[in-house]
């Protein structure tokens, strides 16, 4: 039995590469057309749609990075199905919300959860 190596080589090609060159009569005689060329820089690819964890572990306000564990400050919106803990181990500990945020609402939304212990403090409540 022969055993065939399978090699699969991806060129990336400008959407207009393969057009044919008009003549310059032919540009005269058609109207003119914009022409837009998107390049890998500039294609937007989306991310995986990934649950994530963030846990408020310290004290103070939500915009300060140290309050929060390795994972980072959430960011507005997350992605489906994410959790927002307040997890502080320090007694009596506050999540001071001072920046504008929005969780948004779908089949899969952001859970907010409060530990016992701890407190979030809204200063500004919008709800849509």
């Amino acid at each position: 039995m022969k055993k065939i190596l399978f090699i699969a080589v991806l060129f990336v090609v400008s959407e207009t590469s393969f057009s044919q060159a008009k003549t310059e009569s032919e540009n005269l005689k058609s109207p003119e057309k914009t022409e837009t060329k998107a390049t890998i820089s500039q294609r937007i690819f989306s991310p995986l749609n990934i649950a994530n964890v963030y846990t408020f572990i310290g004290n103070g306000n939500w915009s300060d990075i140290n309050n929060w564990d390795s994972n980072g400050i959430p960011p507005g919106p997350t992605n489906p199905g994410s959790e927002i803990r307040i997890h502080s181990t320090i007694s009596g500990a506050k999540c001071i919300l001072d920046v504008p945020y929005t969780v948004d609402a779908g089949t899969n939304p952001t859970k907010l959860i409060i530990y016992p212990g701890n407190n979030l403090v809204v200063i500004d409540l919008t709800v849509y």
